[in-house]
């Protein structure tokens, strides 16, 4: 499969969660788009696009059992969609965000902007450690909620959910805490950047409030597209679009929710546009279920193969969040951790790309320091091999280093 993709030849990247890579016929189709529309810009704009993007919207609304298509909008990424909730929610003093230690970084920044601002809502963090067990994060979430979300008359509660955490790589029992925020009356914000296309996504099943995703990592767009999803019983507190949109409406006016997205001003549009081919192309594949079985299959066998090479474990030992990314432990004491710098996870990042010509996402998670591999349909077991020994290397050489030992 590897000739079907535009990376580099030699370039092993057990790295596609972070950025998604683009498959050759997509990535030839959006140029193909973008040329179309260079050819007559104003045509396009004027007349084509409105076409294009319905079409685009349908698809991904049936891709997800969304109930109509104007549930469903495109935006740039999943940190855009995210702010873009927020903004609309106007939350004010006695109001409560709630966040996971685990939120990815710029959700973090966001939650705590909204916490900052003026009136402050109060911004609650409930801490996750790996490994664990998806009762014992669903027990955590039941009992956060019953000793810490002290409402008046009018407070209201959201709650900011992760699909998949970044780091470490895991699947969370998300669609039963988004029934707990139902149970609670609060509002659930879902983060699924790593969900659309690694996971099956069901809206009407789940029915969150409100969830993005980024269609340009798992489920293989030109990068960036995502999908902004908002059940119709939402819409009106949708009213403003970032940059405010031509479509935008003042109160009392109805809001348009789908109408504001149409024209956020001139922009690349072949990425959204890459959605058709995309899914067009996994379907030439065999669907669905042949992509999520292979890539699960391989996470945990490459896992597993990482771990005997390093030494060390997997985080998710009984296959219980694991989707298509599998966390590794490196082979680092606590108190080897200690004696190195504190941007280890970039130094090893630059190595592994500068020295060995390869990629896997390092992080640090309660205490200690690992790896993310994520597996993709042109990866094989060798692949996870050659990482694991480039990591083994990388980790042995910074101990040494930090020690001064040969």
């Amino acid at each position: 499969m590897l000739p079907h993709f535009c990376l580099e030849k030699g370039y092993v990247n057990l790295n596609h969660g972070s950025y998604g890579s683009c498959p050759r016929p997509v990535f030839d189709s959006a140029q193909e788009m973008a040329l179309k529309i260079e050819s007559k810009p104003d045509y396009f704009f004027r007349i084509e696009l409105f076409g294009y993007m319905k079409a685009v919207r349908e698809s991904l609304a049936t891709f997800i059992n969304a109930s109509h298509i104007d549930e469903v909008v495109m935006v740039p990424n999943a940190t855009h969609g995210i702010n873009v909730i927020l903004h609309n929610l106007q939350l004010k003093e006695g109001d409560i965000l709630i966040g996971f230690n685990t939120t990815y970084v710029a959700i973090s920044s966001t939650l705590r902007r909204y916490a900052d601002a003026t009136p402050t809502p109060q911004l609650q963090i409930i801490t996750l450690a790996f490994p664990t067990t998806p009762e014992a994060i669903i027990s955590t979430f039941r009992k956060h909620i019953e000793q810490n979300v002290k409402r008046t008359a009018g407070t209201r509660v959201v709650a900011l959910i992760d699909a998949i955490i970044s780091n470490p790589g895991v699947l969370l029992p998300w669609e039963e805490l988004v029934q707990i925020c139902k149970e609670n009356r609060i509002v659930s914000v879902v983060d699924a950047a790593h969900a659309i296309g690694q996971i099956p996504l069901d809206m009407q099943r789940t029915d969150p409030d409100y969830l993005v995703s980024n269609c340009h990592k798992w489920l293989y767009t030109k990068r960036s597209s995502s999908i902004l999803y908002t059940p119709k019983r939402n819409h009106q507190s949708m009213r403003w679009t970032f940059p405010i949109s031509e479509g935008y409406t003042s109160p009392p006016n109805e809001v348009k929710f789908a109408e504001q997205y149409e024209w956020l001003g001139t922009i690349d549009y072949a990425p959204y546009l890459s959605v058709i081919p995309a899914l067009q192309f996994r379907k030439e594949l065999g669907g669905e279920d042949r992509i999520r079985s292979y890539c699960h299959g391989l996470a945990r066998e490459g896992g597993s193969k990482m771990a005997e090479i390093l030494g060390t474990e997997l985080m998710d030992k009984d296959d219980k969040f694991t989707a298509n990314m599998v966390d590794v432990l490196l082979p680092l004491s606590e108190e080897e951790i200690k004696i190195l710098p504190s941007n280890v996870p970039g130094i090893i990042h630059t190595r592994l790309l500068e020295n060995w010509h390869c990629m896997s996402a390092v992080y640090k998670h309660n205490g200690k320091i690992w790896t993310r591999a994520s597996a993709q349909i042109w990866i094989e077991v060798s692949d996870f091999e050659y990482v694991a020994r480039a990591l083994a290397t990388i980790c042995k050489d910074l101990v040494q280093e930090a020690t001064g030992s040969q």
